[in-house]
C-alpha cells in the first residue's frame, strides 16, 4: 500500500498526480481499511492466544483473512501502477507474487475454508 501511494503521488497524468482521482483514492482507502481489518483479527487472536486460550478455528479465519486481503491489497497496487505494475522496475510486482503465495503455501485458502466450516459445523 505504501509504494502505492507514493507511487499515485509522484505519477503525474493530465497534469495532476494521479492521487487526485477519486478512484484511486478510493482503491487506497479500500486497501487501508482491508489491512487494518486484518492487523485487529490478528491482535485479537494473538491476545486470546498469549491469555492461554488458543483456538484453531480463529487462527483459520486470521489466515484466512489476511492471505485473502493481501492478493486483493497487491492486485489493486498493480492496478494504481498500471502497465509498469506488471513490471520488475516496481516492487508492487513481487509483493503480489509473494501475497499469492500465501493463499497455497502452509495452508491453502480452501484447506482454511475446510477447518473453518468443519469447526462450526461440528465435523
Amino acid at each position: 500500500m505504501e509504494d502505492s501511494i507514493a507511487y499515485a503521488a509522484q505519477r503525474v497524468q493530465f497534469g495532476r498526480p494521479i492521487a487526485d482521482k477519486q478512484a484511486i483514492r478510493f482503491k487506497i482507502a479500500d486497501m487501508a481499511t482491508r489491512i487494518e481489518a486484518s492487523r485487529a483479527l490478528l491482535h485479537r487472536i494473538c491476545t486470546d492466544y498469549d491469555a492461554g486460550q488458543p483456538s484453531n478455528l480463529q487462527a483459520s479465519m486470521v489466515k484466512l483473512h489476511a492471505t485473502e486481503m493481501a492478493e486483493h491489497v497487491t492486485s489493486e497496487g498493480i492496478q494504481i501502477h498500471g502497465g509498469a505494475g506488471y513490471t520488475t522496475d516496481f516492487a508492487v510486482e513481487r509483493h503480489w507474487r509473494d501475497a499469492r503465495l500465501t493463499k497455497i503455501f502452509e495452508g491453502t485458502s480452501e484447506i482454511q475454508l475446510k477447518i473453518i466450516s468443519d469447526t462450526l459445523l461440528g465435523r
